[in-house]
C-alpha cells in the first residue's frame, strides 16, 4: 500500500490502492471455441496480489482460484445442472476445463484490473477499469458465435467497448426484437415499452453473433424484473431463465 502525502493546507493523508489484478485470463482460453461465457472480475479473494488475509478467506469459505469461484455464486452449480454434470461444486479447475474443452466454451471476464471500493463484490463498486478488449475481440473474431454475459451490466461493456468498435460489425435490430421474444414467449415475462433488451444480435462474418444476459449468478433475484418477470415466484423465474439461457449456450 503506497501512501501520498498531500499539501499540508489540506491536512490529511490519502491512501493510494495497489490496483487487482485478473490471476487466470489465460486459463480460459479454448481452442476453437465457438461458445463464450462472459463475467466481469473475480472477487477479492481471488485476485493478485494475493496475501494472507484472502487465503483465509479460501481457506474458510470454501471459494476457489478460478472463474465463479466464489462461495456464493451459483454458476457452476447451474453449469452443473444445465450442461454438464460432471463439474462439480465447489468447482475443481481441471475438471472445469475439460468440459469447457468438451463443450467448445471460452470463459472469460471483461476487466484486466481495476480498484474497487473496501472488499465489495458489486460490479458498481469496480472502478479505474482496465479492460480485456483484445481478448474478447480475439475470441469473437476467432468464431465464437453465442455469448452467455452474467449480468447486464456486462453485457453492456461488451457491446460498447469490445463489439461495436469491431469493423463489419452490424447490430441486428430485427433479429434481436426476435430472440427476445422468444425467450419472453417461452418464460412467460413481459418486459415494459422502453426496457433495454437483455439480449442482442449482430451480423459478423457472414454469421450471426447472439448475446444474452442472465440475471447475476450470486443474487438472481436482485434484478429480476429486467429479465422479464412481472409477477409469481421470481425465484421460479429466474430458475427458468437460467435453465433457459444454459440450454440455449450448451446447443
Amino acid at each position: 500500500m503506497k501512501v501520498r502525502i498531500l499539501p499540508s493546507a489540506l491536512n490529511k493523508k490519502e491512501i493510494m490502492k495497489e490496483k487487482e489484478i485478473h490471476p487466470y485470463l489465460d486459463q480460459g482460453k479454448i481452442d476453437g471455441a465457438t461458445k463464450l461465457i462472459l463475467g466481469s472480475f473475480p472477487v477479492y479473494a481471488c485476485t493478485h496480489p494475493d496475501n494472507k488475509e484472502k487465503e483465509t478467506i479460501r481457506n474458510t469459505t470454501g471459494t476457489v482460484n478460478f472463474f465463479y469461484g466464489s462461495c456464493k455464486s451459483q454458476f457452476w452449480g447451474l453449469y452443473h445442472q444445465y450442461i454438464d454434470d460432471q463439474v462439480t461444486v465447489p468447482v475443481k479447475k481441471k475438471f472445469a476445463i475439460e468440459s469447457l474443452k468438451k463443450h467448445k466454451i471460452t470463459i472469460s471476464d471483461t476487466i484486466i484490473s481495476c480498484n474497487r471500493k473496501d472488499k465489495s463484490a458489486l460490479d458498481s463498486d469496480l472502478t479505474d477499469r482496465l479492460y480485456n478488449t483484445k481478448m474478447i475481440q480475439d475470441i469473437i473474431k476467432s468464431g465464437a458465435i453465442k455469448i452467455l454475459c452474467t449480468s447486464k451490466g456486462v453485457m453492456d461493456d461488451l457491446t460498447k467497448r469490445m463489439i461495436k468498435p469491431l469493423d463489419d460489425i452490424i447490430y441486428d435490430e430485427n433479429e434481436t426484437i426476435k430472440f427476445q421474444n422468444t425467450i419472453l414467449q417461452e418464460l412467460g415475462g413481459r418486459l415494459p415499452n422502453g426496457a433495454k433488451s437483455f439480449c442482442n444480435v449482430f451480423k459478423f462474418k457472414g454469421n450471426l453473433l447472439s448475446v444474452i444476459a442472465i440475471p447475476s449468478p450470486g443474487s438472481p433475484q436482485r434484478q429480476i424484473d429486467k429479465f422479464g418477470w412481472v409477477s409469481g415466484s421470481g425465484v421460479e423465474y429466474a430458475s427458468k431463465y437460467f435453465k433457459y439461457a444454459f440450454n440455449w449456450l450448451k446447443q
